[in-house]
């Protein structure tokens, strides 16, 4: 697990140094490019619009667009000198109840690893933040921009949360949603009933990918020389659903044998 990001955590006056470490990985099979012909990479060339020439990595800058053609253009200095107005810092703001947050605002963990001379605050902030429930929101500069970030608590880890600002969020306003319809107790009342039957506490293990699941395993086959399976699948039909009393019913119905089928298994390891 490699470091990403050195800074330090600053909590009022107390100052923790810490690392940044990627709490994620891809798990998404990598594909290269090649020629359709004989299987050999090929590679993204560079070029100019309007011809043949091809432009180095080295000859290209960064430009703004304010205007339809009109670009300012920005070098390493333009954005070392921004970043080194926000100071390398973790900066805690505010402290909140995690409830309160959207979960729309958050986009990608990090694990923060104390540094030498921190253990102490380190250990401080992550049993004071533990005993009030709170998470901190926070500022850091990572990749040439500013983040709003949430620092939690997992285990005996601080983990940092990379949030989204307000004004990166497509209002909900936006989106087309029936208006309200009239709704029987009876169907209220099955929906409810299909709810509590699909209830279960959240164990992340349980989920898996089944497409890279999928994925890889045809790779396999093609790597050994086996014959893929070839699929047939029908293009679903969208219909209105007018029983929805029956439809509930027959979800209730199937809800019920799937526990009953997940639950034989474990009887059986019990036993």
């Amino acid at each position: 697990m490699g470091t990403i990001w050195k800074g330090a955590i600053s909590f009022g006056l107390v100052n923790i140094p810490v690392r940044v470490e990627s709490a994620t990985q891809e798990t998404t099979p990598k594909f290269r490019m090649l020629h359709g012909k004989d299987n050999s990479p090929v590679k993204t060339v560079r070029v100019r619009p309007g011809s043949e020439e091809r432009v180095e990595y080295n000859e290209l800058v960064r430009g703004y667009e304010y205007e339809p053609g009109h670009y300012v253009i920005l070098d390493d200095e333009d954005f070392k000198q921004v970043a080194l107005q926000v100071t390398r810092t973790i900066d805690i703001l505010d402290f909140v109840d995690e409830s309160e947050i959207d979960s729309r605002y958050f986009e990608k963990p990090y694990y923060l690893a104390v540094q030498p001379g921190g253990e102490k605050a380190y250990t401080l902030l992550r049993k004071a933040m533990r005993e009030t429930g709170k998470v901190a929101i926070a500022k850091v500069v990572f990749s040439r921009r500013e983040h709003l970030a949430a620092v939690k608590v997992l285990d005996d880890v601080l983990v940092l949360d990379l949030m989204r600002f307000q004004d990166e969020l497509v209002p909900v306003g936006q989106v087309a949603t029936p208006e309200e319809r009239e709704l029987s107790d009876k169907e209220i009342e099955m929906a409810r009933q299909l709810i509590g039957q699909l209830s279960t506490d959240f164990e992340p293990s349980r989920y898996k990918d089944e497409y890279n699941e999928k994925l890889m395993a045809r790779i396999r086959a093609k790597i050994e020389g086996r014959e893929v399976a070839r699929v047939e699948l029908e293009e679903a039909v969208e219909t209105e659903v007018v029983d929805l009393v029956a439809r509930l019913k027959e979800s209730l119905a199937r809800a019920e044998r799937d526990r009953h089928a997940r639950a034989e298994p474990q009887a059986a390891e019990g036993g």
